[in-house]
């Protein structure tokens, strides 16, 4: 009896060994269960809070882009407004060069004044040009505009008027009898001259507005005959020399009404060699419907834009040196 006695307690404290080890099991797997899930918050909680910041720190940088994108438009929004009216002329002028260089002909037509006419007070005067493309079309292209007093005007000579001219592109010939100049691209000025044989040469200054630079001169010099002009570039260099043959009848005669039917051509020489023409301005006959001056310049052959345009200035001095005072009224 002890013997078996003895047994079935040991059997039974086999039994709750046991127990108690797998209770012992139990709860250490529900404590690493417990602490898995808790690392498992933690890192859910930290990757959330990073998120969090890194989307806070996202969006800081995207609103530093934008107010610096604000700032950039604005700044390039006020340049533009500061800097809009000489790139505009600037544009216009290069625009003008590049449309020149294969012009090989211009016409220069002064604007009919119908007050001038009716009642032959001097008005200022208005020119328009035209450029014949190389295939024969003729384009509107710009446009001078006379600024001078009405003492100036009438009591002055007209060779030896004092004036102020702009120079304007115009964007269509719609827009041919617009006289806003605001957006002008060259200024020329004439000053006040009484000439004596050699002495106080009238002349005319052509500058570039956008950048208040020199294009050029025009001056006519002294001759005993034939009336006779030099151009010379932005560095005071004789570019051009233009002369004309003063027996022409369309130039003697010129105050009656033989002259008038009659063409005056006053030719164009390279200062370097002055055997042979190269170019030709051309007083134009006078129609019976017309009461304005009207010139051709036919240019040499591969000069510079700048040169077309100082020998188109060419054209409107010899206007007002010798057609001015007889023409526009019959």
């Amino acid at each position: 009896m002890d013997e078996t006695k003895v047994g079935d307690i040991s059997s039974q404290l086999n039994i709750k060994s046991r127990r108690k080890s797998m209770i012992n099991k139990k709860m250490l797997m529900q404590i690493e269960e417990n602490r898995i899930n808790n690392n498992k918050k933690d890192i859910t909680d930290s990757s959330s809070k990073r998120a969090s910041l890194i989307s806070n720190s996202i969006g800081d940088l995207k609103l530093r882009l934008n107010d610096a994108d604000i700032n950039k438009n604005k700044q390039r929004k006020r340049r533009k407004s500061e800097f809009i009216r000489p790139v505009f002329e600037l544009n216009n002028y290069l625009t003008l060069k590049a449309t020149l260089i294969d012009i090989p002909e211009l016409i220069v037509q002064q604007e009919s004044d119908i007050v001038e006419a009716i009642i032959g007070c001097q008005q200022p005067n208005n020119y328009h040009v035209y450029g014949r493309l190389p295939n024969g079309e003729i384009s509107y292209l710009f446009k001078f505009r006379e600024y001078s007093g009405c003492a100036m005007r009438i009591l002055c000579p007209v060779n030896c008027r004092k004036f102020t001219m702009k120079m304007k592109a115009v964007a269509s010939y719609e827009n041919k009898y617009d006289n806003n100049f605001s957006n002008s691209i060259l200024n020329i000025e004439k000053n006040f001259k009484i000439p004596c044989f050699c002495l106080m040469r009238p002349d005319m200054k052509v500058d570039l507005i956008q950048d208040n630079t020199r294009l050029g001169t025009v001056e006519q010099i002294f001759s005993w005959c034939d009336p006779s002009f030099k151009v010379y570039n932005g560095n005071d260099e004789e570019v051009k020399f233009i002369t004309a043959d003063c027996c022409q009848c369309g130039l003697i005669c010129r105050n009656n009404s033989l002259g008038k039917t009659d063409d005056a051509h006053f030719f164009i020489y390279n200062p370097k060699d002055m055997s042979k023409p190269i170019g030709d301005i051309c007083k134009k006959t006078e129609s019976v419907f017309s009461i304005a001056d009207s010139y051709s310049i036919i240019y040499p052959v591969k000069i510079p834009p700048e040169e077309k345009i100082l020998l188109t200035i060419v054209a409107i001095m010899i206007d007002y040196q010798f057609f001015e005072k007889n023409t526009n009224v019959k």
